[in-house]
């Protein structure tokens, strides 16, 4: 892999768990997870009216992987809210993240044909089974671990479908950017609809740049892992951009004081190698 995808790719990860964390500590304080949705899809709205003005329309070819995306994104978001709403930080996002990789290699080798080597393979496996043994927690609710793997779903479906979209519109930041704004609309919609519009503005009122900025950096790191995906294999990428559940786990443990068992440790540590199989093997 190109030295520059495996630094967006590992970039990408400690992004994407740094604010999976600030949105898992919003729950039972004001802003809730409802006013973040609110606030990240504003954000992710100004986002996409910049990248239009500035960089212009996707071309017709990734308007079909736009609106997929879009679909796959809001099916996403609905589920990671409800799972966070019933399983820890440390469960819910390492399964999703796990059940990720091993869907996107099997699709990527039927789509466009990346089939990987012996040992990249079984880098991405290893990612996979060290991600489970992180997250999978035999005293987690059933119920957590069942939206938590849609959401793994949803992660495998979309990484598919925006990495073919950006390699069609031959533009990560064009891509990302129409998706980011054209998931927004519907997400600010159903915030409105949830909260209602009183409701929603006083909340958002309290702390209005802390969803803003997750928006932010979530574009950020969202379009760092598929630029990688137009230079790299898409599923090696996808598998690298997964060992944020190394990080997820540390952040669950040092900062929200989850409880990480020796399993989840090892784990980790499979993670690590699977990783260092894919980028250096």
């Amino acid at each position: 892999m190109p030295p520059l995808a495996i630094a967006a790719a590992f970039t990408s990860a400690l992004i994407h768990a740094s604010w999976n964390a600030a949105l898992k500590t919003s729950g039972g304080r004001t802003p809730d997870r409802i006013t973040d949705a609110f606030l990240i899809a504003v954000g992710g709205l100004l986002i996409g009216a910049a990248v239009a003005l500035i960089v212009g329309a996707p071309p017709a070819a990734a308007l079909p992987y736009l609106a997929a995306s879009v679909a796959i994104h809001l099916v996403y978001w609905i589920a990671l809210f409800k799972s966070y709403d019933l399983g820890d930080l440390s469960h819910i996002y390492t399964l999703s993240r796990g059940s990720a990789p091993l869907l996107v290699a099997i699709g990527a080798a039927l789509t466009v044909h990346e089939i990987p080597s012996p040992v990249k393979a079984a880098g991405v496996g290893l990612v996979s089974i060290g991600i489970l043994l992180v997250g999978v927690s035999p005293r987690a609710p059933l119920r957590a671990t069942m939206w938590a793997l849609i959401v793994g779903l949803c992660i495998a479906s979309y990484s598919l479908v925006d990495a073919l979209g950006a390699r069609v519109a031959n533009n990560a930041v064009l891509y990302v950017g129409w998706t980011t704004g054209l998931m927004s609309i519907p997400m600010i919609a159903f915030s409105f609809y949830r909260r209602g519009a009183h409701a929603l503005m006083q909340s958002a009122r309290v702390a209005p740049w802390r969803g803003i900025f997750i928006g932010v950096i979530s574009f950020a790191g969202y379009g760092l892992v598929l630029w990688a995906q137009t230079i790299a294999p898409i599923a090696q990428v996808t598998a690298l951009r997964e060992t944020s559940v190394v990080w997820g786990a540390l952040i669950a443990f040092f900062l929200l004081g989850e409880r990480l068992g020796a399993r989840r440790w090892a784990g980790a540590i499979v993670v690590a190698l699977g990783a260092g199989l894919i980028a250096f093997g």
